[in-house]
Order: structure tokens, then C-alpha cells, then sequence
């Protein structure tokens, strides 16, 4: 059995599949409701969370 054929890590990609696929769809509400100024401030708030994560990984070292 090799490690692609385990059921975690196939639990672990659908989540994570699902998690970019909510963001995208709430990005793509929040410019429809405010307009492009939103995306803006979208790309900000997740310019800052990866940075937060390189961090947290930097801090793990």
C-alpha cells in the first residue's frame, strides 16, 4: 500500500480541496456585493495569513 492509497491523507486532500473552493466562492460574493475595492482587501487579509503561517513554521524551527 503505498501512501497516496491512504484513506487520511485522501480525508486530508478533500478537505483541503473544499476549504479553497469555500474561500474562492466567498471571494467571489464579497466582489459581487462590494465591487473590485474588496478584492483588494481580500488579497491583503491572505497576504498577511500566509505570512502568519510562514511564521508559525519559521517559530517551529
Amino acid at each position: 500500500m503505498s501512501h497516496a492509497d491512504d484513506p487520511a491523507s485522501t480525508r486530508l486532500a478533500v478537505r483541503i480541496y473544499l476549504a479553497v473552493a469555500v474561500v474562492l466562492v466567498l471571494a467571489v460574493l464579497l466582489v459581487l456585493a462590494f465591487g473590485l475595492p474588496m478584492l483588494g482587501i481580500i488579497g491583503i487579509v491572505l497576504t498577511l495569513a500566509v505570512f502568519v503561517i510562514m511564521l508559525a513554521f519559521t517559530a517551529g524551527n
